[in-house]
Formats: structure tokens, sequence, C-alpha cells
């Protein structure tokens, strides 16, 4: 027998080593249950249909590689697989958390904390709205100073914070984050904040 007959014969003989084990581990190892874990506004049967992790599926194939559609999701910050045991597989979340509402021409979407818009969100204070481009990175900053806001409004020449104590407007964040400083942030007045000091009327 020739040396390219006999490298041919092994060659072949691989292949076909290399099908019996993939055609095992989809039979002898399947998985036989899947656990969602740390999810809030997603539900597990979400997760599983974007993961396309079932019972059923091999659990030797299972990786991280199946999360990454579920990764795409805005309300994911992030995600991991785990397998606990053979044929079980844990996938924990981490998902991002609403901190106000925006509405927008396209709906309401929730704010996180890390400025990322969220489709289907619940509707929580504070309402955010206005013209223009949503400034998010200065609205994040505003509902964290401004814990008590009911309403944020925002506009080209700045923005207008109300409460049950509070109406306070100001044409940029920093002069804002001034005053909060410097003042009790729950106030009966309707307080305008300018670069050279406020003034308030009732």
């Amino acid at each position: 027998m020739s040396r390219l007959a006999d490298y041919a014969i092994r060659s072949l003989l691989g292949v076909l080593s290399l099908g019996v084990l993939f055609m095992a581990s989809q039979v002898v190892l399947p998985v036989e249950e899947v656990v969602v874990a740390g999810n809030q506004h997603l539900s597990a049967e979400e997760v599983l249909e974007t993961t396309g992790l079932e019972a059923g599926t091999p659990w030797l194939w299972a990786a991280p590689r199946n999360l990454q559609t579920l990764l795409a999701n805005p309300w994911v910050k992030n995600a991991r697989l785990e397998k606990p045991a053979p044929g079980q597989l844990r996938i924990k979340l981490y998902e991002r958390k609403q901190i106000a509402t925006l509405r927008s021409a396209d709906g309401d979407l929730g704010l996180a904390f890390d400025g990322m818009l969220l489709p289907g969100a619940p509707r929580l204070p504070p309402l955010i709205e206005g013209t223009g481009k949503p400034p998010v990175k200065d609205l994040v900053q505003l509902v964290k100073l401004f814990p008590g806001a009911t309403t944020i409004r925002f506009s080209s020449a700045g923005f207008r914070i109300e409460g049950p104590s509070l109406k306070v407007w100001g044409a940029n964040v920093k002069e804002l984050q001034r005053w909060a400083k410097e003042h009790k942030i729950d106030t009966s007045a309707a307080v305008h904040v300018y670069p050279w000091g406020e003034s308030e009327s009732r």
C-alpha cells in the first residue's frame, strides 16, 4: 500500500470517528434541564427562545456563543452560561434597571442607569419629555440628582424638574448640580437657576 493511500485511509477513519463522536454527543448526553436566573423583565420563556437552549439539545455543544442574541437585547447588561452538572444548564442574567420613563415619538421607553433605552418598559416616574434629541447622559444625571422628581422636561433652552415640593429650571446640568448642592432641594417656590444666581417665584 502506498503512503498516499495509507494517509487517505487514516483521514477517512478520522472523519468517521469525529462523526460518531458528534452523533454520540447529540444522543448520549442531551440537556435535561435549563434554569434561568436573575431575570426580572424578561420571562424565562423569552430567554430560552432567544438562546435556542432547551431540553433535548446537546449539552456538550452548549456554549457562550448561544447567548450572543440574548446579549443584543437592551434589557440584558450581561449574561453567563453555566454547566452545574452533566445535562444541566443555568443561564444567569444581569438585567438593566429602569430609573425613569422617556416619552418619545415611538412611544414610552425606559431609561436605564447607563443611559440605555429600554423598549416595553412599564410607566415609572419620573416621566421625561421634551423637544429635540434627548440628552440621555444629562437626563440620567438629573434623575439621580432629583430622586423626588415626577417630571423632567428638556429643550434647547434647558431643563425643568418638577415634583411634589419641587419646581426648578436650569440651562444645564452643571448649574442645577451647583444649586442642589448649595440649597435644600425640596421647595415650594419655583426656582430659576442662572450662572450668576437664582430667582424664586411662588
